[in-house]
This record gives C-alpha cells, structure tokens and sequence, in this order.
C-alpha cells in the first residue's frame, strides 16, 4: 500500500510538467488547428454535452492532464522498480 500511495504522490507532482511537455511536443498544436484534432474529439464533444468552444477547450486541457498523469504514473512506478532492484543487488 505504501508503494501505492508513493507512486501516485509522486505522479501528482510531475503531472504538470509533463503535461506541459505533451503539449509543446512538435504537432500537438497543428494537430488541433488543423481541426483533425477537434475531428478525432468530436464523440467526447458530443458524450459530454461539449458546446461552444471554450467547452472544447477545457475537455482538450482535461484530456492533456490525464495524459500527462498517466505518463507521470508509468515513470514513477519505473523510477521505483529500478530503485527497488538497486537496493537488492547492493545488499547481496
């Protein structure tokens, strides 16, 4: 549990940079404004009664932080799995 609780903390805290690295990767903006971006969301639009562009808008950074969470996650629980490994070869 402690494990858990560790992993998620720390993906708490890099989420936000790495939401911000997500969305300055090359072809996330032109993606979007081209308007395949807002194609591709378009059946999220619609699931969550999206209606004007500022609802876009918000369901676009809301997908962007749960992407960079998700992300963070996979890091942390990497980051741990590598220094749980060190700490057994060094006291063997």
């Amino acid at each position: 549990m402690k494990k858990v609780l560790i992993c998620i903390l720390l993906a708490l805290v890099m989420t936000v940079p790495v939401t911000v690295g997500i969305a300055r990767l090359p072809g996330v903006y032109e993606w979007l404004d081209s308007g395949a971006g807002y194609d591709f969301l378009k059946p999220l639009f619609i699931a969550l009664g999206s209606n004007g562009c500022e609802s876009h808008s918000d369901i676009v950074v809301g997908i962007l932080y749960l992407v960079g969470f998700i992300v963070s996650l996979v890091f942390a629980v990497a980051a741990w799995t590598v220094v749980s490994r060190l700490r057994r070869t060094d006291r063997h």
